[in-house]
């Protein structure tokens, strides 16, 4: 249990703190917060381990590092690698990137770095301390702080138009990620009925709503002329060519949610399978393919003829 380690306790408070401070608007609280993750999942790996009966000390009396520890809890759980090993490599460098070369961090790193702590938190809790980081932090961290966390899950499952995400006192910058982030995961669950048992959706999803929308009953030219556009914003906000004016990021997150009300009331089931199965395909255009010809085209690939008239 997470209330007996002592390991495990001193990660979450670490982890309470890096919270605190990721939901605190300035440069050097950023830093704290990224100081705080990499301590936090470290802290949490090595409690693992240890609750295991897996040694975390090396004969000199130093703790191993962590990438070895993510290495024997990787084994503990039979897996090749944890998930989101690598991240946490990266994550770990940053803060030593901070620590002694004087570095600072970005608010889209940050919800980088974030991510890849969450998910790992999640794993190591669940699975070795009977404990729901979700719900944890809604019961240990003011709700002042953690309703700034967009990976912080409701005990309920709430729909929410992407300009929900738009939260007093935070950076737009992070209100444009999280608004975002809530966007294509509307996107992504109102196809998963329409891809096949384990396959993933890899496409674009602009493409993909481009093609849907276009196909739509009575298609917004206004909203297909903008969406674009925000997919643009979001890649200078990345990339980290542009900060995101607070006036510009509601008016992009209203797009998305225009966006996603017409993906739910005006396109049709038939018109989403076909964009769906267009984008997989790489089909330029809007214009969706039919059965027939998509049936024609396969003939034709794997006999290298045509069927029959």
């Amino acid at each position: 249990m997470a209330q007996t380690s002592p390991i495990i306790r001193f990660a979450l408070e670490v982890f309470h703190h890096a919270l605190e401070n990721y939901a605190t608007e300035s440069p050097r609280h950023r830093k704290m917060a990224v100081l705080g993750l990499a301590q936090a999942v470290e802290l949490a790996v090595k409690a693992a381990l240890v609750e295991n009966n897996v040694p975390i000390y090396e004969k000199s009396g130093r703790t191993i590092a962590v990438h070895d520890a993510l290495s024997a809890l990787a084994r503990h759980w039979s897996l090749d690698r944890v998930e989101f090993h690598a991240r946490l490599e990266l994550l770990v460098d940053e803060r030593n990137a901070l620590q002694h070369r004087y570095g600072t961090v970005d608010d889209v790193s940050l919800d980088y770095h974030m991510e890849t702590t969450f998910g790992t938190l999640r794993s190591v809790l669940a699975l070795e301390f009977d404990t729901n980081l979700d719900a944890w932090i809604r019961d240990n961290v003011a709700e002042e702080f953690w309703t700034k966390i967009r990976f912080v899950e409701s005990p309920e499952p709430v729909i929410e138009e992407p300009s929900a995400a738009i939260v007093d006192k935070r950076s737009p910058t992070l209100d444009f990620i999280d608004g975002f982030s809530r966007y294509e995961r509307r996107v992504r669950e109102a196809i998963t009925p329409f891809l096949h048992e384990g396959q993933r959706f890899s496409g674009s999803t602009l493409d993909l709503m481009i093609k849907a929308l276009s196909n739509a009953n009575k298609p917004d030219s206004t909203l297909l002329a903008a969406l674009p556009g925000v997919y643009r914003l979001r890649n200078r906000v990345i990339h980290g060519d542009d900060i995101a004016a607070e006036v510009d990021v509601k008016l992009a997150l209203k797009v998305l949610d225009d966006a996603v009300d017409r993906l739910a009331k005006d396109v049709t089931n038939e018109v989403l399978d076909g964009a769906v199965r267009a984008n997989a395909r790489r089909l330029r255009g809007t214009r969706l393919p039919t059965r027939t010809e998509e049936a024609q085209e396969e003939f034709s690939v794997v006999e290298g003829g045509s069927l029959p008239d």
